[in-house]
């Protein structure tokens, strides 16, 4: 329609010439309709509208006189640049092209192909360098040697660009990709550089803009396993964009064997699942697994179906004081479970008497020997309490201080049992231990309701335990990893036979357990937890969880599996005395990461003036020392660097001596490997790469990408004229015109 492209208008120039006879025919043109506007009986309004369409029409076919051309720079064969650059990231492996072609193996064919190919075309007019880019950019003979590597780094790769072309007369970049960039901004500086420098960027969009199958294994988080095996939770992420009438199957692969399977149901939709397992490794040690999401029916992406993960059995000793204000059911039972735990050592101080004291699971014989530990360096050396049937003014205002800061500065766990002489019932309201309850204490609601049995139905009267919706889903909570089984297993428990009425629940608070509206009364909560400090705190408003073991059979396990969880919960916030902190359980291999090290003294007050030596094992078994450098401005803190070069398990090891004393030591485990970032929201950012480009392509355009780089306007450019007069679109605008004048005249009743 218009003889001419875009980019040729855009490049080149228009020429008319004014000659005498385009003039006076012109000038005759606009006085013969000016006589006919003045001999118009019409109205003024028709008369100007017919006037001004005569006339147009008219100077569009008077228009080839004036000899109208446009000059078009044409560029001199071998005297110009062109950067012709290649994605060659993870997601370019996509077999989403004509016949199941990857991306890059469709832009190969665009390049390279025998007749269709435009390498060759560009290489007839131009000076041809090729790149291919990912996380990093390479110059390439052949775009055949590009191998997929991770993410994509564009401004980076454009950034290159400029710089080996600096002096050099490159008329344009030729930029095959699919858009997935961690660097959108900058590229779109970068981009927009080369363009004020008269540098065009011509770019062919490759891949799908959207799928309409799409499964997407977002994330796995591993949790040290509060089962009794000392497994793994796994918190799974899962996004689908489609519907999802059928279950799908999460499997977990140790070296391709299969050791753990899990049918699930996905909202779909492109809504996310947020889900937890509890994982039975059936190695010991820090192992590496690799969990699978099975595809959906005609799913093109199934690279972010796969995610690795770490699972590290090693877990260490964790202390727990039980203190009971005398010998119940509860304190039997509870020391049972947790003594059969082999994570949990176990000490318990029973009052007997005034001042007399039964201590058991003790160190030394001196351990404990004056009831509740009245200094910090003691009390601190456990990482969870269990406060049982204890008034408050059994303990001394430095005793109730220290279980706050225990919490608070040492991070530790603490847990108030229900009974008679504890919540509102005795006087901790107003002390430092009310102060980190997960409820308030009201003194009007301080009484414990025991329920009186009849004719020894003590199995179908009681309190229900019944878990809340978050309870349910609480790592601790969990009796089995399947929620309709683990709902059924709770519902199943024996009743109790005790609460006490707590008040108010404060903010920041979760109730995990309540015993619902019945005919004892309105719904009270039974089970409470809370973050509080470095710590973590729960209240438990019960004596008779007793009942779960007693009426259920004996090798009905749900008893110790909760109380083992809880302990183990309560006592994971507390670190050791040399404490390895790490944001991440993944690093990225090539990298240099920054570990940190935190030591603490007996009352866990930073320390300095240690000596910390740190170690790394790496996945081949080669044992590396590290430096460890103290941070000047953050007492007691450390800090550890090295760079991973392998993919596999790391595992880090400190320990920090004072003198010849050794302070204490810790490790963590670490796995390595590269983000598949590249294969999460895959599609095509057409809307970023139109941002980006002077002239953007789809692959089936791309035939015209030589063509319009022939008419880009260079320091070595000739130009050509080429006339415009027989554009189709002059002629067919003027019939148009002279149509409509005449459809409008006969709309207005004129001949």
């Amino acid at each position: 329609m218009f003889k001419f492209d875009a980019i040729q208008f855009a490049e080149g120039a228009v020429s008319l010439h004014l000659n005498a006879l385009a003039v006076l025919v012109l000038i005759a043109v606009l006085i013969i309709l000016v006589l006919a506007f003045q001999r118009s009986k019409a109205p003024l309004h028709v008369r100007g509208t017919s006037l001004a369409l005569r006339f147009l029409a008219a100077l569009l076919l008077i228009f080839p006189l004036f000899e109208p051309q446009l000059i078009v720079p044409e560029v001199v064969p071998d005297e110009n640049f062109i950067a012709v650059m290649v994605d060659a990231s993870d997601s370019m492996l996509l077999p989403d092209g004509p016949e199941g072609q990857t991306r890059l193996n469709q832009t190969q064919q665009i390049l390279y192909h025998p007749q269709s190919g435009i390498l060759s075309d560009i290489k007839d007019l131009f000076k041809v360098r090729l790149y291919t880019f990912a996380s990093a950019v390479a110059r390439v003979d052949s775009i055949h040697q590009a191998v997929p590597a991770h993410e994509t780094n564009l401004a980076a790769a454009l950034d290159r660009v400029r710089i080996d072309f600096r002096g050099l007369p490159l008329t344009a970049v030729v930029i095959l990709t699919d858009g997935n960039t961690t660097s959108r901004l900058e590229a779109l500086e970068q981009a927009r550089a080369l363009r004020d420098q008269g540098i065009g960027v011509h770019v062919l969009g490759m891949g799908s803009a959207a799928f309409t199958t799409e499964r997407e294994l977002l994330e796995v988080i591993t949790h040290k396993g509060l089962g009794e095996q000392a497994g793994a939770e796994l918190e799974v992420k899962i996004r689908s964009a489609s519907l999802e009438p059928d279950p799908a199957r999460i499997t977990v692969y140790d070296a391709g064997v299969e050791v753990f399977s899990e049918s699930v149901r996905l909202k779909g939709k492109g809504l996310v699942d947020q889900m937890e397992f509890f994982f039975d490794p059936p190695s010991s040690g820090a192992r590496e697994y690799r969990m699978t999401l099975e595809p959906a029916a005609g799913e093109l992406n199934i690279l972010n179906n796969s995610l690795p993960l770490l699972v590290d059995t090693r877990t260490d000793t964790l202390r727990v004081l039980y203190f009971e204000g005398h010998l119940r059911q509860d304190y039997k039972f509870i020391k049972r479970a947790l003594e059969s735990d082999q994570v949990i050592h176990f000490a318990a101080i029973t009052r007997t008497g005034t001042g007399k004291y039964y201590r058991q699971g003790i160190r030394s014989p001196d351990e404990l020997t004056g009831g509740f530990p009245t200094e910090a360096e003691v009390l601190y050396g456990f990482d969870a309490i269990l406060l049982g049937d204890v008034e408050a003014s059994a303990f001394s205002l430095r005793q109730l201080q220290l279980m706050e800061s225990f919490v608070r500065v040492r991070g530790g766990g603490f847990v108030m049992l229900g009974g008679r002489n504890a919540f509102a019932e005795s006087d901790y309201a107003g002390t430092p231990v009310a102060d980190m309850l997960p409820v308030r204490l009201d003194f009007t609601r301080a009484q414990i309701l025991p329920i009186q049995f009849e004719n020894n139905e003590e199995d179908e009267r009681g309190y229900v335990f019944a878990p809340t919706p978050e309870g349910l889903e609480h790592p601790f909570m969990k009796l089995s990893p399947d929620v309709s089984l683990n709902q059924m297993l709770w519902r199943g428990m024996p009743r109790l036979t005790s609460i006490n009425l707590l008040g108010g629940i404060k903010p920041g608070a979760q109730v995990l357990a309540v015993k619902p509206q019945d005919e004892y009364g309105p719904e009270e909560p039974v089970l409470v937890i809370q973050r509080y400090g470095k710590g973590r705190t729960a209240a438990l408003a019960t004596s008779s969880t007793w009942r779960w073991q007693m009426l259920l059979e004996a090798d009905d396990a749900r008893h110790e599996r909760f109380w083992q969880q809880f302990a183990r919960w309560l006592a994971a916030s507390a670190p050791g005395r040399v404490d390895l902190e790490t944001s991440t359980p993944r690093l990225s291999p090539g990298e240099v990461h920054e570990l940190g090290v935190r030591v603490y003294d007996a009352a866990y007050l930073p320390l300095n003036g240690v000596n910390v030596r740190a170690a790394v094992r790496t996945p081949d078994g080669t044992l590396q020392s590290l430096t460890a450098r103290q941070k000047l401005s953050d007492a007691g803190a450390f800090q550890v660097r090295f760079t991973p070069e392998q993919e596999g398990v790391y595992e880090i090891m400190v320990e920090a001596m004072q003198g010849d004393q050794m302070i204490g030591r810790d490790h963590r485990s670490y796995l390595t490997g590269h983000q598949p970032v590249e294969y999460y929201d895959a599609t095509l950012k057409q809307g970023f790469l139109e941002q980006l480009a002077t002239m953007y392509y789809a692959p089936a355009d791309a035939s015209e990408v030589p063509m319009n780089l022939r008419s880009r306007r260079t320091s070595t450019s000739i130009y050509q004229a080429a006339y415009l007069w027989d554009m189709p679109f002059l002629f067919l605008l003027s019939v148009l015109l002279l149509s409509g004048e005449w459809l409008y005249r006969r709309r207005q009743g004129l001949r």
